[in-house]
C-alpha cells in the first residue's frame, strides 16, 4: 500500500480568529494521489474531552483509501448524557446536540455560539485548506453557497462524537455515517431511547449508517447500543465480526470482543475506546490496527 501524505495540524483560530474555545489542533490528511482519490471527505468527531490527536490511525487508513480526512476539534468538554441526566425536557439530548453542531441557541445547558459550532469550524477549515493548498481539492467539499456538501462527506465519531454524527445524519443525507461506541442518548426517566433517537426519520438512508461497539464497553452497554441502533434503523441483527470478512451477513450493527491494547491506568474504559481510539486499539504483529480491514469496508468503501 502506498504511503499516505503527511498529517498536518491546523489550529482552529487560524481558520477563524473568532474561534476562541476548544483550541486543540484539527488533524488533517490529504489522500495519497497514488491511491486513486475518491473525491470523498471523512470527518471524525472525538469523544468527550478527547482531541483529534487521539484518533490518528483511522485518519491514516482513510487517506490510504483515497479519502480526504479530518479530525475536527470542537466543544466537547461535557458529556451530553451527564448534562441531560436530571433534565425534565424529553428532548434534552437532541437540543444539546443541535447547539453543539449548529450553534443554534437550542439548550440552556450549553453555550455554543455559531462561531464555535461544528458546522462553522468545518466550513472554515475547508476554506482555509483550499486557500493554503488549492491543488489538494478541499474546496470541492463546499457547495457554491459555502455550506458543506454532505452528499460527499462521511461523518463519524466516537462516543459523544458518534452521537453528533448520528444527529447530523438525521438532519441531512450524508454520504455515510459511522458510530463508534455510540450513540448513548438514553432517557433514564422513561428507560427508553432519547426522543430524537426514537423519532427515527433519518435523512440518511439506513443502508449508509453503521455502528461498531466492543461487547464489554462499560459506558455504552451492549443492550443499550443495540436498542439505539435499531431505533435509528441500522440493518441488523448485531453481529460479532472478529476475524470475519465483509459483508457480515448484511448486518451494519457490528460488535467486537478483541482485547484492547493495554492502557496503563485506564481500566475498563479501554473497552469503550477499543473500536477506534489509538491508545486502546488492538494491534496486529506489525503494529497496524487490527480493525483496518473492517474500517476499510465499513467507513472507506471503494
Amino acid at each position: 500500500m502506498p504511503p499516505t501524505t503527511a498529517e498536518r495540524e491546523v489550529l482552529p483560530a487560524d481558520t477563524d480568529p473568532g474561534i476562541r474555545t476548544a483550541l486543540s489542533p484539527h488533524r488533517v490528511r490529504a489522500p495519497n494521489m497514488a491511491s486513486a482519490p475518491k473525491g470523498r471527505l471523512f470527518v471524525f468527531l472525538p469523544g468527550t474531552g478527547a482531541t483529534p490527536a487521539s484518533y490518528r490511525q483511522i485518519l491514516r487508513v482513510g487517506a490510504e483509501r483515497g479519502y480526504h480526512a479530518v479530525g475536527l476539534s470542537y466543544p466537547n468538554a461535557e458529556a451530553v448524557g451527564v448534562l441531560c441526566l436530571q433534565s425534565l425536557d424529553a428532548d434534552c439530548h437532541g437540543k444539546v446536540r443541535n447547539e453543539v453542531m449548529t450553534g443554534t441557541d437550542a439548550s440552556p445547558l450549553v453555550a455554543v455560539p455559531t462561531t464555535e459550532s461544528v458546522l462553522h469550524r468545518l466550513t472554515k477549515l475547508l476554506l482555509w485548506l483550499h486557500a493554503q493548498s488549492p491543488a489538494e481539492g478541499w474546496g470541492g467539499f463546499l457547495r457554491p453557497n459555502g455550506e458543506p456538501d454532505w452528499s460527499r462527506i462521511t461523518v463519524a465519531g466516537h462516543s459523544q462524537g458518534g452521537g453528533h454524527a448520528a444527529w447530523m445524519a438525521q438532519q441531512v443525507a450524508v454520504q455515510r455515517a459511522v458510530y463508534f461506541a455510540s450513540p448513548a442518548d438514553w432517557d433514564a426517566r422513561l428507560d427508553r431511547p432519547a426522543a430524537w433517537v426514537a423519532r427515527g426519520s433519518m435523512a440518511t438512508p439506513a443502508q449508509r449508517q453503521w455502528g461498531f461497539l466492543h461487547e464489554d464497553d462499560p459506558l455504552v452497554p451492549l443492550g443499550t447500543a443495540t436498542r439505539l441502533w435499531a431505533a435509528l434503523g441500522l440493518p441488523g441483527p448485531s453481529t460479532r465480526v472478529d476475524g470475519l470478512p465483509a459483508p457480515w451477513g448484511g448486518s451494519q450493527q457490528l460488535l467486537t470482543r478483541l482485547p484492547p491494547s493495554a492502557v496503563p491506568g485506564s481500566g475498563s474504559p479501554a473497552y469503550h475506546g477499543a473500536p477506534v481510539a489509538d491508545a486502546a486499539l488492538p494491534l496486529l504483529g506489525d503494529g497496524s490496527p487490527a480493525y483496518a480491514a473492517l474500517w476499510a469496508a465499513m467507513v472507506f468503501p471503494d
